[in-house]
Order: C-alpha cells, then sequence, then structure tokens
C-alpha cells in the first residue's frame, strides 16, 4: 500500500481555504495531489470516489473534512463499507496518509499483498486486520472472493507489465527506457508491484517514489529503504 501525503486544505485563488459544501467537490483536489490511483489497492480507476476514511454515517461531522478523505476504487470502497472506524480504534489500522504502510505489505506474484512478517506481533496483526477491512486479503480461494473484483487481475497484468519492462531494460540499459517504463508504471498504477519487482534497481525505485503523485517521500531513505514515518505507527 503507497504511503501518500494529502497535503494541507486546498487554497482557491485567492488564498482562502476551500469549504466542500459536498463531499464529492473534493474529488478533482484529491486526484490533483494523490493521482488517479486508489489509495488502498493502487489500480488506477476512472470512477474513483471520495473516500471517508472515518464513515460519514457514523461520523457525519466529518462528512466534509479534508483530513478524512482518501480515493477508493469502487471494490475497496465497498469492502471497507460503512465498518466502524473512530478516534477509539483509529489506530487498530494502518492508514495510507498516516503511516508507512509500504513497511506493512511484502507483493508476490500472482498473490493478494501480505503481511510483512518482519513485523513485531502487534504490528502484523494491525496489518492483518487492515487487508481485512479493505478486502485486499481476497484471492481466488479467498470465501469471499467475486469474480467481479479486478483487483486481482489487474494486480497481476501490473506485475507481468513490470517483469517484460525490467527485461527490456537489461537489453537495453538507457535513460530513455527508464523514462519509458515510468510512463507505464504511472498509466497502470500498482506502485507497490513496480517496486517490489524493481526491488534491486535504486534508480529505479527512487524515479517511482518520485513520479507517481503523492507519493510520501519522507518515508523512503536514499537508497529508497522504507523507514518509520514521522508520527505514525510504522
Amino acid at each position: 500500500m503507497r504511503p501518500v501525503e494529502r497535503g494541507d486544505v486546498p487554497i482557491d485563488e485567492n488564498g482562502n481555504i476551500i469549504q466542500f459544501k459536498k463531499y464529492g467537490d473534493a474529488r478533482e483536489s484529491l486526484i490533483g495531489r494523490l493521482g488517479d490511483y486508489c489509495s488502498y489497492c493502487e489500480m488506477r480507476h476512472p470512477t474513483l470516489a471520495v473516500e471517508h476514511i472515518q464513515p460519514k454515517s457514523l461520523e457525519p461531522a466529518l462528512e466534509t473534512d479534508w483530513n478524512n478523505f482518501l480515493l477508493a476504487c469502487p471494490s475497496c470502497n465497498s469492502s471497507k463499507g460503512d465498518k466502524p472506524i473512530n478516534a477509539s480504534n483509529f489506530h487498530q489500522y494502518f492508514w495510507a496518509d498516516c503511516d508507512n504502510t509500504f513497511r506493512a505489505f511484502r507483493y508476490e506474484k500472482d498473490r493478494a499483498p501480505q503481511v510483512d512478517l518482519s513485523l513485531d506481533v502487534k504490528n502484523q496483526q494491525i496489518a492483518q486486520d487492515t487487508l481485512e477491512l479493505t478486502g485486499l486479503d481476497r484471492e481466488p480461494l479467498h470465501l469471499k472472493f467475486s469474480r467481479r473484483d479486478k483487483r486481482c487481475d489487474k494486480r497481476n497484468e501490473a506485475w507481468a507489465k513490470a517483469e517484460r519492462a525490467k527485461l527490456n531494460l537489461r537489453y537495453v540499459p538507457i535513460d530513455e527506457m527508464r523514462e519509458q517504463i515510468i510512463d507505464t508504471a504511472t498509466s497502470t498504477g500498482f506502485w507497490s508491484v513496480w517496486m517490489t519487482v524493481f526491488a534491486d534497481d535504486v534508480d529505479m525505485r527512487q524515479r517511482l517514489i518520485s513520479e507517481f503523485r503523492g507519493t510520501s517521500k519522507e518515508c523512503f531513505d536514499a537508497a529508497t529503504e522504507a523507514i518509520a514515518r514521522n508520527g505514525g505507527q510504522i
């Protein structure tokens, strides 16, 4: 899960804080900050919704609160639904705008995201609960898996593209090829897949961190190793 920087509340051309009358009005501003990717599964999707971290049905005061917004594809949005999230249990999950979520999960070919077993027991449980909350643990043998859920298929497609790109770069090791790979990655989505496939290429990972709009740069050191996020749980 890509760690992101949502930033402060947007301001208008006169320098005034924008007051969103409806939460849906924040969609374009969120995409401008974070790119048109789901904040959970990382799929690039044309119908991303403004997703309430704390559900608006349970926390109506936060319905138009910028700091309660992320972006979600239909599958992640429906999986998370109105499950109770509030101040008392907020830290029972990892959040892309607060934590270095890239440290929580590992990615493997033809698999749903997996809990990173290098975490301590407490954080492994938080990671597992986060996968279950968003349905990111669902793959073909999962009891709740549906063929209408395209997250696995699209993630596998991204993995195949990343592997082909890595092979192409081996045969044509020029900067223009690296630029083309970034174009393919940003148009495909699934940032964590690309970061994993190019795990041994610091230059490509630096480009992925830089070119995927809204990625939290503070979550990585100069060698692109994931580090603890300031103020986060992980």
